[in-house]
C-alpha cells in the first residue's frame, strides 16, 4: 500500500518529499511502534515474536552474495535526510541508531548501552557503548553522537519536532550523551527509535561537514554490519560485509541486538516490473524480492523454490476530505461517510484475501503492544446507510458532485477509490472521481480547491507526535484543539497507565472529527527463494543474521 510517512510540522515543501516516500511504502510494511521505557535503565526485552518467521534452518554459512530484488532506487542512502522506504532499508544495513526497534516492535538500545532521566524529566543522560567502530576506522564517541543528533534535529521531521524543545546536547567525556530539554517531552526515546529519517550516528567531521545536504557516496559512513561499496543509480547498490562490526549480543531481532553478517555482499537490484522480481525469484536470479502483488501468493506460496513473506504491520488505508470549506467541513458529512462504509467490502475488495487485511479501527497496529488499544473505537465499522442519508439530509447535501481523487499507479489506491465511489454512490453522494498520475497526485493534494477527497494510506508512526494527519498543514487541513490539548497531555507523561488512556482518547477523538476515515490495516507480501536460510520476517527486510546456501 502506498503510504504518507510520518511528518510533524513541517510545512509543504517537506510534506511533498514525505509523499513522494508514499510510493516506496505500496506494498510493503515499514516499521513501527515504540514502548515508552521507565525513566532510568535499559529498556526492557521482551520476548514474543512479533511477525511470522521463516523456518529456522540452522546457522547460516558465511560467504556469498544475497541478491535482493527492490522496486525503486533511493533518492538517497542518507537516511537521516529522505523518509522514502527505499533508502531507510537499504541504509538500516549501514547506519545504526542509538535506540531503535526490536522484533516486537519495542524500543531498545542500540549504540546506546544504558541511559537515564532526572527526576524532572528534563536531562537525558546516554551512555554509550564502548568499542564500537565506523567504516573508516575510527572510534564512535560521544561526539560523534551529538554532531549526529543535532544534524538529525535539523533535517528530520521527528528531529525538528523534538529540537522545539531541547535546550542543548554535549558530551559529558567520550562516552556520555546529556540532552537537556527546555520542559518535560517524553517522546525522546521514541523520537530517537523512529526509523524513518533516522537519528543515524555517523563520524562528527561528516555530520557537520554535510550540514543539511544528503550525505554523498564516500560520507556514507556508518557502524552497521554492512558498508557502502559501490552505487549504479537506476541499477543496483552494493554493499559488504564490514569485518570489524562490533556487534550486541542480545537476541532482540528488529534493529537491534546481535547482528551477524554472514554474506559478502548484499546486492540490491532496481527492479520496477513485479511480474520481473517474481520470475528472478524463480530462477534463481534473486533470493529476494519486495512488494509482490497479492494475487500472486498461491504462485509464490506452490513453486517449489519460493515462499512468501508476510509483513506487518504495514499500513492502513484511508480517506482524508478537506476540512477547510464545503462540504466536509460539516462534520455530519464526514459522519455520513463513516456511516456508509462496509469496512469488510473494502478489505475483500482491495486486498482479496482475509491474510492480508485486518478489519481494526485504532490508530495505531495490534503488533504494536504498548501503543495498541481497541479503547474508543466504537465509533469505526458502523456501517448503517440509513443513519448515513439522514445525517446527508441534516447539513443540506444538494446533490453537487463531489470531487474524489485517487492515484491509478497503485492497485490498492485504484481498487479502494472504486469499492468507496460505490459504497457512496449507494447512500446519495453524488461521486465524481478522478484518476491522476502519481506526480500529478502529489501536486494535486497539496491545493484543496482541486478535491473534496483523496484516497491515500498511513504505515505505522512510533509516536502520536508522529502522526501526520495530525498536523495542520498536512493535505486536508485539519485543525482541532482538541487534538492539539491530547497531543500536548502525551508528551508530559512517562506513565503507560495514563498514556493508554490517553491512546484510547486519541482513538475516540478519531471518530468524532473524523479528519480521516481508516479503512482497514494493510498486511504486505514480499517473497524469498529456498536458498536464504535464517530469514525472520517483521515489517521490513534485514540480511544481517541470514545467510545464503552456496
Amino acid at each position: 500500500m502506498v503510504s504518507m510517512y510520518r511528518v510533524k510540522w513541517w510545512g509543504i515543501c517537506t510534506l511533498v518529499l514525505v509523499m513522494i516516500m508514499m510510493a516506496g511504502c505500496s506494498g510493503s510494511s515499514n516499521q513501527q511502534a515504540s514502548n515508552q521505557p521507565s525513566q532510568s535503565g535499559t529498556v526492557e526485552n521482551s520476548a514474543t515474536p512479533a511477525q511470522p518467521a521463516a523456518e529456522p534452518q540452522g546457522e547460516p554459512k558465511k560467504g556469498g552474495t544475497i541478491r535482493v530484488a527492490i522496486d525503486a532506487d533511493p533518492p538517497t542512502l542518507d537516511w537521516m535526510s529522505s523518509p522514502s522506504s527505499a533508502t531507510t532499508t537499504v541504509a538500516y544495513h549501514i547506519f545504526e541508531q542509538l535506540f531503535t526497534l526490536d522484533q516486537n516492535l519495542t524500543i531498545k538500545p542500540m549504540l546506546a548501552k544504558d541511559y537515564k532521566v532526572s527526576d524532572d524529566q528534563k536531562t537525558y543522560t546516554i551512555q554509550l557503548r564502548e568499542g564500537v567502530t565506523f567504516h573508516n576506522g575510527a572510534t564512535m564517541k560521544a561526539a560523534d553522537a551529538v554532531a549526529s543528533i543535532n544534524r538529525w534535529g535539523s533535517l528530520s521531521g521527528v528531529g525538528r519536532t523534538m529540537f522545539k524543545k531541547v535546550q542543548e546536547v554535549r558530551a559529558n567525556g567520550d562516552y556520555t550523551v546529556e540532552i537537556v530539554m527546555k520542559e518535560a517531552y517524553a517522546p525522546v526515546l521514541a523520537n530517537m527509535a523512529d526509523p524513518t529519517q533516522s537519528l543515524a550516528v555517523i563520524p562528527a567531521d561528516i555530520a557537520k561537514h554535510a550540514d543539511k545536504a544528503p550525505l554523498e557516496d564516500a560520507q556514507l559512513i556508518g557502524t552497521g554490519p554492512y558498508q557502502f561499496d559501490s552505487w549504479k543509480r537506476g541499477q543496483q547498490i552494493m554493499l559488504k560485509r564490514f569485518d570489524n562490526y562490533a556487534s550486541r549480543e542480545e537476541d532482540w531481532g528488529g534493529l537491534t541486538g546481535k547482528k551477524v553478517a554472514y554474506a559478502d555482499q548484499l546486492q540490491f537490484k532496481i527492479v520496477k516490473d513485479t511480474q520481473v522480481r517474481f520470475s528472478g525469484l524463480q530462477t534463481d536470479q534473486f533470493d529476494y524480492a519486495v512488494r509482490m502483488p497479492k494475487d500472486l501468493f498461491e504462485m509464490i506460496k506452490s513453486s517449489p523454490n519460493t515462499k512468501p513473506v508476510l509483513t506487518k504491520p504495514d499500513s492502513w488505508i484511508t480517506v482524508v476530505p478537506d476540512k477547510s470549506q464545503p462540504p466536509f467541513n460539516d462534520v455530519r458529512l464526514r459522519q455520513a461517510i463513516n456511516f456508509a462504509l462496509d469496512m469488510d467490502k473494502i478489505g475483500q475488495g482491495v486486498y482479496g484475501p482475509k491474510d492480508f487485511y485486518e478489519v481494526d479501527g485504532a490508530v495505531f497496529f495490534p503488533d504494536q503492544k504498548d501503543l495498541y488499544t481497541t479503547e474508543g473505537t466504537e465509533g469505526y465499522n458502523a456501517y448503517n446507510p440509513d443513519k448515513a442519508k439522514d445525517l446527508m439530509k441534516q447539513a443540506g447535501y444538494d446533490g453537487k458532485p463531489i470531487k474524489l481523487i485517487a492515484t491509478n499507479s497503485f492497485d490498492d489506491h485504484n481498487n479502494a477509490a472504486q469499492v468507496l465511489m460505490h459504497q457512496l454512490k449507494e447512500i446519495g453522494f453524488n461521486v465524481d472521481l478522478q484518476y491522476l498520475e502519481w506526480a500529478t497526485f502529489l501536486n494535486a493534494v497539496n491545493d484543496p480547491a482541486n478535491f473534496d477527497l483523496f484516497v491515500t494510506g498511513f504505515p505505522p508512526t512510533y509516536d502520536m507526535t508522529g502522526l501526520l494527519w495530525i498536523n495542520p498543514t498536512f493535505p486536508g487541513l485539519y485543525t482541532s484543539p482538541k487534538m492539539d490539548a491530547l497531543v500536548e497531555k502525551w508528551t508530559k507523561t512517562l506513565d503507560q497507565g495514563e498514556k493508554t488512556k490517553l491512546l484510547g482518547e486519541l482513538n475516540k477523538l478519531m471518530y468524532e472529527e473524523l479528519p480521516v476515515i481508516k479503512f482497514v490495516n494493510e498486511v504486505g507480501l514480499e517473497a524469498s527463494n529456498d536458498k536464504l536460510t535464517g530469514y525472520q520476517g517483521w515489517l521490513s527486510y534485514r540480511f544481517w543474521n541470514v545467510g545464503i546456501a552456496k
